[in-house]
């Protein structure tokens, strides 16, 4: 999961997505996943994260 540039201590004060933003989303997308072979990296609106 890659949940994006997070106000955290790690991201920072400029950092766009606050925790109370992105963790809904986090979580609604690994409820979509729940069940489903086979692994995937994601971002938190639950697109294909290239690596």
């Amino acid at each position: 999961m890659a949940p994006g540039w997070i106000r955290t201590q790690l991201g920072g004060p400029k950092a766009p997505f606050g925790i109370d933003d992105s963790m809904p989303l986090i979580v609604d997308v690994l409820l979509g996943r729940q069940g489903k072979p086979g692994l995937a990296f994601l971002n938190r609106n639950g697109n294909t994260v290239l690596w």
